[in-house]
């Protein structure tokens, strides 16, 4: 795994405490608006891995987020284009080889992502303002 591909380090520069402060105010307000009350920070880890690596596979998303692979299957799920899924993440597979999928975010997911996105510039601009 190159520099690019591996997870960032936050120890030491932000307490963790803080983190789970910042991604419950952050991510809180989108996931309201989609009717989801509630979301682990796993569901956050993967949502924001597949956004960040297009086209990786669950082994890769488990290695980026530091996830078990069972956790990051069962978030696929939840948040994937299946029957109760959300309908955020999409897999297709992997054109070398079919046992290998490949994950991208759907429109719907795209569409929340920019959501989160811009959630999180207002939460930057609170902090800036603080």
């Amino acid at each position: 795994m190159n520099d690019k591909n591996k997870p960032i380090s936050v120890s030491g520069v932000i307490s963790e405490r803080a983190m789970t402060g910042l991604f419950s105010r952050a991510f809180s307000q989108p996931l309201k608006l989609l009717g989801q009350t509630e979301a682990s920070l796993s569901s956050y880890a993967v949502f924001w891995c597949v956004a960040s690596h297009d086209g990786a596979t669950q082994i890769e998303v488990a290695q980026l987020t530091g996830l078990s692979a069972k956790t990051v299957s069962r978030v696929i799920s939840q948040l994937g284009e299946t029957r109760g899924g959300r309908g955020w993440i999409k897999q297709v597979f992997d054109e070398s080889d079919r046992r290998v999928r490949r994950l991208s975010l759907s429109k719907k997911g795209k569409d929340l992502h920019a959501r989160m996105l811009e959630d999180l510039a207002d939460f930057s601009s609170d902090l800036e303002m603080a």
